[in-house]
């Protein structure tokens, strides 16, 4: 009797962009030559692998530091892990042929979409990926991801810059809306607070909202996915990560870097109106 083919994958513990364009579009195209594919990862991560995959176990440890890249900090994998995980995807010897892809840096920078093929034992993949959300009319919303993550709080920017730039915004007739996790995202007031909202009604508002603008963050690249434009800021580093390499629907970016990570709201403001001029 010819054994099914089983593929687990994960456990993924790194970071969300990470997960967005380093990893989930590589099991989406490997799914294809399994009989059953079983995904590992972060519950907020689950609507990332409902249309392929047959199983996901929702993972989120508490041990280790921060996520950083494609691994968290101080966590390592413990022998009776994997024993929960395989009885969670109620794996049988007898009549399935066991196959784990496990997170990995695939290639010097990460492979992405535009990448040569990955090798994977007698598979030969790309990564694929869908434009996630409901299409419907363009609206007036813009979008906001004030980032308040521990990890380089550098990078954050402050209350007040957000508030300033959240003000210039309002009165000229947008509608502004904050977006995020609780704990890794700030909600600024004069916007509508939908951080941690369902991840459905959060692809939907991005699909459909004008602009997203923030510093860089899993939040922006999520946008990509979306068909969401962005202004982001961040350092010339970024700058193919944004434009091409995290960018496979080719979404109009405004990439931002004249001063780092740290611009005046005047200046995103600024940024902001020709950007959406020019678009227009």
């Amino acid at each position: 009797m010819q054994l099914e083919k089983l593929l687990i994958a994960g456990p993924w513990v790194g970071e969300f962009g990470w997960e967005l364009f380093c990893w989930h579009g590589y099991i989406r195209a490997l799914s294809r030559y399994f009989d059953r594919t079983v995904v590992i990862s972060s519950k907020n991560s689950q609507f990332l692998y409902e249309d392929f995959s047959d199983q996901f176990i929702a993972f989120d440890p508490t041990e280790g530091d921060y996520k950083d890249s494609y691994y968290k900090v101080g966590f390592k994998e413990k022998p009776d892990l994997w024993n929960r995980f395989l009885q969670e995807a109620q794996y049988s010897k007898e009549k399935e042929k066991l196959t784990l892809f496990k997170p990995r840096r695939i290639g010097k920078p990460p492979k992405t979409h535009y990448s040569e093929f990955f090798k994977f034992g007698p598979y030969v993949i790309k990564p694929e990926y869908i434009k996630l959300g409901k299409k419907h009319k363009k609206n007036n919303n813009v979008i906001i991801h004030a980032r308040n993550r521990s990890l380089r709080p550098q990078d954050n920017w402050s209350e007040k810059k957000w508030k300033k730039l959240v003000d210039k915004l309002t009165k000229i007739g947008y509608n502004i809306i904050s977006i995020g996790l609780i704990k890794e995202a700030m909600h600024i007031e004069g916007s509508k607070d939908m951080r941690e909202c369902p991840q459905q009604e959060l692809l939907n508002i991005l699909r459909n909202s004008l602009c997203i603008l923030g510093p860089s963050s899993g939040a922006m690249h999520l946008a990509s996915l979306c068909g969401c434009p962005q202004v982001v800021w961040t350092t010339d580093y970024n700058l193919d990560r944004y434009t091409k390499n995290w960018n496979p629907f080719d979404t109009p970016v405004a990439f931002i870097s004249e001063y780092g990570w740290q611009p005046e709201p005047e200046y995103v403001y600024e940024s902001f109106r020709r950007f959406v001029s020019e678009s227009n």
